[in-house]
């Protein structure tokens, strides 16, 4: 069962078709103007980010990546220092172990 919705939509376009530009005066525009140019003269920063967060941002990511770093260093240690007991447990059987790294 489809409703007839003809009549309904023929309705709302009249009364679309009824609508008026609501008009104001010049005073309105003349002093939206006047506010926009004086915020765009007020930003002076023209960069989307501000030089505080740009700074802020790099000392984190360099703070990270110097964790990062030393975390990497520790590793390497505990490796190399692994290889030298193994060494030194095949050496007291008379044995040798070849680098594969």
């Amino acid at each position: 069962m489809k409703k007839n919705t003809t009549p309904l939509v023929d309705e709302h376009l009249q009364t679309i078709d009824g609508l008026q530009e609501v008009a104001t005066d010049e005073f309105f525009y003349t002093r939206l103007k006047a506010r926009m140019e004086r915020n765009k003269n007020e930003q002076g920063w023209s960069f989307p980010l501000k030089p505080v967060w740009v700074i802020g941002t790099l000392v984190l990511l360099l703070t990270v990546n110097g964790f990062i770093l030393s975390q990497q260093v520790t590793t390497k240690k505990v490796k190399t220092t692994e290889t030298s007991s193994l060494q030194k447990f095949a050496e007291s059987y008379d044995q040798t172990i070849s680098s594969a790294y």
